[in-house]
């Protein structure tokens, strides 16, 4: 039987990797709270979540945050919900995580968390990086749904497991922007070449996929938005909390933090968080 999709979310990856699965021939519905951009998503929509819900098997979220999932999941469950799988892609915190699982499990749903690695251009190209935890079973059978949106897809076991993952992930991805920042800081107050920096560094110990991705944007300060100030701000914030939790020194991931701290001071949280480059030109004193 065709997996009958709905999908939660239109946003900056929530879109283009619904439309990967409309393009790859899943049927597929989608419903935003904004329902403008449902409307304008070129891909069949449905006026209200109990709609949705109602007529999909499999229903996938990608939003903003905990809080976010935490309030599209408490009005999910008012419906029927029994034998369908939800899976949230969102970056959350993992106990958020557990508590999403625990209420969709029972009530007689499934549900897998799926959080991806990557940003606007991956999602576009289908190439994010996938990880997943919940049964095993059900993930084995939703691998053609996630082989579509990732080119890896990690299986990472219980609960909660794939969420703290993400986080980890990210801690290295907030600390090595602001790295490469403050590099960039460097060789602009020291009159270095930018572009001819930029190519030692690919050959040096600057090589990564960060900066693979973030060159461009550092080098014409152009940071129009794939991955925002307020997402890395968030998802360090809940990295910082299950470290404490856990008794984890994280000196680098609080001070990375503060920069982003100040990028959102200095109305940059909408932006990339290549955008906190400002923040170290500001502190550089470069115009």
């Amino acid at each position: 039987m065709k997996k009958k999709i709905g999908w939660i979310g239109l946003g900056h990856m929530g879109l283009p990797m619904a439309t990967n699965l409309k393009n790859a021939g899943f049927d597929i519905k989608v419903w935003n709270r904004t329902i403008e951009k449902a409307k304008k998503s070129k891909i069949d929509y449905v006026e209200t979540l109990e709609e949705l819900v109602k007529d999909r098997d499999i229903i996938i979220t990608m939003l903003f945050d905990s809080n976010s999932v935490l309030d599209i999941y408490s009005k999910i469950v008012q419906f029927d919900i029994k034998d369908k799988l939800f899976i949230d892609m969102t970056t959350i915190h993992p106990e958020t995580a557990k508590k999403v699982a625990e209420i969709l499990i029972t009530r007689g749903a499934d549900f897998l968390e799926a959080p991806v690695i990557g940003s606007v251009i991956p999602a576009q190209k289908g190439l994010l990086t996938i990880v997943v935890s919940g049964d095993e079973s059900t993930y084995k059978n939703n691998l053609d749904i996630f082989s579509v949106l990732g080119k890896e897809i990690f299986y990472m076991g219980d609960y909660s497991i794939a969420s703290t993952m993400k986080l980890v992930n990210n801690t290295v991805l907030g600390s090595f922007l602001n790295v490469l920042c403050e590099a960039f800081a460097f060789i602009k107050k020291a009159g270095i070449d930018e572009k001819l920096a930029i190519k030692v560094l690919e050959n040096g110990a600057g090589k990564s996929m960060v900066l693979d991705a973030k060159k461009e944007k550092l080098l014409n300060e152009d940071y129009s938005t794939h991955f925002s100030v307020s997402l890395i701000h968030k998802d360090l914030s809940y990295a910082l909390d299950v470290a404490n939790k856990l008794g984890i020194a994280s000196q680098f991931t609080s001070t990375s933090r503060e920069f982003y701290n100040s990028a959102k001071a200095n109305n940059l949280s909408d932006l990339d968080f290549s955008a906190v480059f400002e923040v170290f030109k500001k502190l550089s004193n470069i115009s």
